[in-house]
């Protein structure tokens, strides 16, 4: 590595961790609706795109990459495996397989917002824009210099944020899957992950770059 690690990169890596652990929960419903079939789609798509070493540390998988190259690489990876799973399954089983997708996008979702307001310590019920502050700490929407997600308007029942570009755009289209489908999935989670911060809140995705609006809008409201 060509810089010492700091919080920034562990930070980062916790992020691609959390895109690595929706991957394996989308997997593990589809395994048990499809079996012995999934297991070999799976094991082809692995071939290709193999999984990461869940026990090797942030220093050990960067080995002697530069680190902003090293994580970049692990996003690539990581986005770019999920959207390939979700493609040759939804090619395969259409639309039965595309709504085991998105239940199990939200329900990772969900153990994330759960786990998020646990190790925080949040004290009374989550507000809306305490939990898209817990959030940043899980969804992984690029790397820092990129711009990510900007907030318009941040109040405890109202928080609201945008996209002018979508940073996953070009890894799911290189992986061959439906860009909708792909925003649809994530866009799951992220309801989730609002629903288990606080069960009262409210996630709408207003407009959305993969629908052809020319930004993405999304709300956390508590009603």
């Amino acid at each position: 590595m060509s810089l010492v690690l700091g919080p920034v990169h562990h930070w980062m890596y916790k992020k691609i961790k959390t895109t690595e652990a929706r991957e394996a929960f989308i997997v593990d419903a589809l395994k048990d609706k499809y079996g012995r079939e999934a297991d070999e789609i799976l094991n082809a798509i692995y071939e290709e795109h193999p999984p990461s070493d869940k026990d090797a540390s942030l220093e050990e998988i960067l080995g002697n990459v530069p680190i902003h190259q090293g994580i970049q690489n692990l996003i690539i990876n990581a986005e770019t495996r999920e959207a390939v799973i979700i493609a040759a399954f939804c090619e395969k089983y259409g639309d039965a397989a595309k709504g085991l997708v998105i239940k199990a996008a939200h329900d990772h979702g969900v153990e994330c917002g759960k786990r998020a307001v646990e190790e925080r310590g949040t004290s009374g019920d989550c507000t809306a824009s305490k939990a898209f502050e817990l959030m940043q700490s899980y969804l992984c929407d690029g790397m820092p210099c990129d711009r990510g997600s900007q907030v318009q308007r941040e109040e405890d029942y109202l928080t609201t944020w945008d996209h002018t570009e979508c940073v996953h755009e070009q890894y799911w289209k290189d992986a061959g899957a439906s860009f909708e489908t792909m925003c649809d999935m994530l866009n799951s989670w992220i309801a989730g992950f609002g629903e288990g911060a606080n069960p009262k809140i409210k996630y709408t995705r207003e407009k959305a770059i993969a629908t052809g609006d020319s930004t993405c809008l999304s709300v956390f409201k508590i009603p």
